[in-house]
């Protein structure tokens, strides 16, 4: 697998999903759910740590050059158990953060983190692994973008 095409790939889907969201609001506008503000800092703080998490595995030189994050990245690359509360407290977090999306979203969130996790941490091929990564990154992209934010009024609905 070409992975800068799968990387680039993602980030290009990820920037124009976010920029046609920021434009039109959530995609499913009668679905979507406002966070308050505790879970939307739960929400961004948790995928920060899943984005470091991943970071420090697929890009590592980038992470060691700010050289306060080379312990952690260390260790989250040893794949032991500090790796793991590294993945699987944030994944969890972010579950509870969006609890209250459209549970059929959330439940292909939690099935997609799991299969992260599980490809990662027991013996499974790279591409078994990339292909769940991808897999998590656009449902993550399309919960966040279609299932949160403001509702919007859609017509012939009532508020």
């Amino acid at each position: 697998m070409n992975q800068p095409f799968l990387w680039g790939g993602l980030l290009a889907f990820a920037i124009a999903v976010g920029v046609v969201r920021a434009v039109r609001g959530p995609f499913l506008p009668g679905r979507a759910v406002r966070l308050g503000p505790v879970a939307r800092t739960v929400a961004v703080l948790s995928v920060a740590a899943l984005v470091f998490h991943c970071s420090a595995m697929f890009f590592e030189p980038w992470v060691n050059a700010i050289s306060f994050l080379r312990p952690l990245a260390a260790e989250v690359n040893a794949m032991g158990g500090v790796s793991q509360v590294a993945y699987w407290v944030p994944a969890a977090l972010l579950l509870l953060a969006w609890r209250r999306v459209w549970w059929p979203g959330l439940v292909l969130l939690a099935v997609t983190l799991v299969g992260v996790g599980v490809t990662m941490y027991w013996p499974y091929p790279l591409v078994v692994h990339l292909g769940w990564l991808a897999a998590v990154i656009v449902v993550g992209v399309l919960v966040s973008t279609a299932l949160t934010g403001r509702r919007r009024a859609v017509p012939g609905r009532a508020a």
